[in-house]
């Protein structure tokens, strides 16, 4: 860009600025205006085929660009992200709330205000783990936490401690266990860090 701009001001001198001088050098000064006007030329021209080609990259990238991104018309529905009209493909996920426990003769599935169901879909917020549930069964009251942080979820090193209870149902998780006889809201018991981890229906 400094060359065009010398040039430039080279060419403004030599038309404007040496107008009093001798003819000789008048002639000399035109035969370099002539090769310096060819020369911008020869640059203008340049510049033209640059701007040119450089129009004709953008427009190949443009249609480059429409091809992966087709451009979605607001009237037109679009297929590919629509949800399938398939009932069965379908799942929703819905949360307890409130979240409760039971015993075995309570039924089990999305707990609410109005439909008290023990909750089956447990999950520990403090260890990550899923809640194990065994109907008609009582936790031994020698458990400790390094019984179930040693053998959670393996059923068979687990029942060393478990009891038979008709109507209990023991719960555990890597960190907690809790048996439940009859319903009661997960809220009561604060040392149990448990939520629902969403029924697909």
């Amino acid at each position: 860009m400094a060359d065009d701009l010398d040039d430039l001001l080279d060419e403004v001198e030599s038309k404007f600025c040496c107008s009093t001088s001798t003819s000789k050098q008048t002639a000399c000064d035109l035969k370099q205006t002539d090769r310096n006007c060819g020369t911008l030329q020869e640059k203008k021209q340049s510049r033209k085929h640059e701007s040119k080609t450089t129009d004709d990259i953008d427009a190949v990238l443009q249609e480059l660009l429409e091809d992966d991104f087709k451009h979605v018309n607001s009237h037109e529905p679009i297929t590919a992200n629509s949800p399938t009209s398939d009932p069965c493909s379908q799942t929703v996920s819905k949360k307890c709330c409130p979240v409760f426990l039971g015993g075995s003769s309570v039924l089990h599935g999305v707990g609410t205000s109005v439909s008290h169901r023990a909750c089956n879909q447990l999950r520990c917020t403090s260890c990550d783990f899923r809640v194990a549930m065994f109907d008609d069964h009582e936790w031994d009251s020698s458990c400790d936490y390094l019984f179930f942080r040693n053998n959670m979820p393996d059923y068979h090193k687990l029942r060393a401690k478990l009891k038979r209870r008709k109507g209990g149902r023991a719960y555990a998780c890597q960190c907690s266990w809790y048996t439940a006889r009859t319903l009661l809201n997960l809220n009561t018991q604060q040392q149990l860090k448990w939520i629902c981890g969403k029924h697909k229906t």
